[in-house]
């Protein structure tokens, strides 16, 4: 059997080499010649559909990411071509990341976030960590989901809110929905120019769900005449081509890297390889162990220091998000077609980090109440 990996999956070839011959590939110039004779297909988010498998021999696809917009569903399900995506693999990570954003915005705009409010579109899976770091730190949250809020069973849901009445309220808004066209909660251009006039006046919009849940031009409208006063974004309408305009604009401006801690991706690997495993009808074989984190313990003295400062310090120290934004920086006055190349280069060669439970903090001469705060953004704490 031929498994056809990228190569920015970790442990692509220990895990799936396992149950057949892998063929290493980079899926972001991923060829239909490279998968005519190929049986499975193992790829993060490469764009997947006819264009790449019509008159291929694969059977079975794995995305080793949590979002499927990427992935044409319908024509595999018409096809009777297994798939499988990994929906939970990398949650955490980008609770880390939306988190670290947060601190560094209000650290540099001198706002204490235990005095604002946020407001939390989408409760789901990732959203809910987001709002258990949001309350621990000490923030207001809101919370709007219909989709829950339509489930008499989800009894939390039931105190959850209208899109107007957060968005009349927040601060922050920060939206955790998946991206979808159709039905009853279409969230394409959920935040549009008339739903942004229904927010308070110089709130801030953090995106790391999925670009085209903004609409793009609305966002640069709003930050042009001030409703919106900052936009921290790390997802984009058409990525690769992302609007640079945007970009520009925003406080921070990542290329799509919120899940790509180390663990996310090598969650998204191993829950692949599970399902492969029970489509061949085969037990896994193998149970990695993750290495070692290069900042297994880390200390700070929080004498003279707020609780917020010590939160911004630990969490810029691990999540590399100024410095993403930095690197990125260089992408956007490039050309066309070099900004789509930078964009998905910066992410495939992205350097190694670690999720923040991955790292013990010792806090000398910290209060409980810091503690406790530090704990509840998913630190480990001495």
């Amino acid at each position: 059997m031929k498994i056809v990996c990228d190569t920015n999956m970790p442990l692509g070839r220990t895990l799936f080499g396992t149950l057949g011959k892998v063929t290493l590939v980079d899926g972001s110039r991923l060829t239909a010649e490279q998968l005519k004779d190929a049986d499975v297909l193992m790829v993060r988010d490469t764009r997947i559909g006819p264009e790449l498998l019509e008159g291929s021999s694969v059977r079975f696809i794995g995305t080793a990411v949590t979002g499927t917009d990427h992935v044409d569903v319908s024509w595999l399900d018409r096809q009777g071509i297994r798939w499988v995506n990994a929906p939970r693999a990398n949650g955490e990570s980008v609770a880390d990341y939306c988190i670290a954003a947060l601190l560094e915005y209000a650290h540099t705009r001198r706002r204490k976030l235990a005095e604002e409010t946020v407001a939390l579109i989408g409760v789901g899976w990732i959203g809910s960590m987001v709002r258990s770091r949001c309350e621990g730190i000490g923030m207001r949250v809101l919370c709007c989901d219909p989709p829950r809020q339509s489930n008499a069973y989800d009894l939390e849901a039931q105190s959850f809110m209208k899109l107007s009445e957060v968005l009349a309220e927040a601060d922050y808004i920060i939206p955790f929905v998946p991206l979808t066209r159709d039905g009853d909660y279409a969230t394409w251009h959920m935040l549009n120019a008339e739903t942004l006039k229904q927010a308070k006046y110089g709130a801030v919009l953090i995106n790391m769900a999925r670009g085209a849940v903004c609409d793009t031009d609305a966002l640069i409208a709003a930050l042009r005449e001030g409703s919106l006063s900052d936009v921290l974004i790390d997802v984009w309408e058409n990525e690769p081509d992302f609007n640079p305009e945007l970009a520009d604009l925003a406080f921070l401006a990542t290329p799509h890297l919120a899940g790509h801690s180390y663990e996310g991706k090598v969650n998204g690997t191993i829950a692949v390889y599970h399902a492969l495993c029970t489509f061949l009808g085969k037990s896994p074989s193998i149970e990695p162990i993750l290495p070692p984190p290069i900042h297994p313990k880390m200390e700070i003295d929080a004498h003279g220091k707020t609780d917020e400062e010590v939160l911004w310090y630990i969490t810029q120290k691990l999540s590399m998000i100024v410095a993403d934004h930095l690197n990125f920086m260089d992408v956007f006055h490039l050309p066309q077609q070099q900004r789509i190349r930078r964009f998905a280069t910066q992410r495939r060669t992205y350097p190694y980090r670690r999720q923040y439970c991955a790292t013990q903090i010792e806090v000398k001469h910290g209060t409980p109440e810091l503690k406790a705060k530090i704990q509840a953004l998913g630190f480990k704490v001495a």
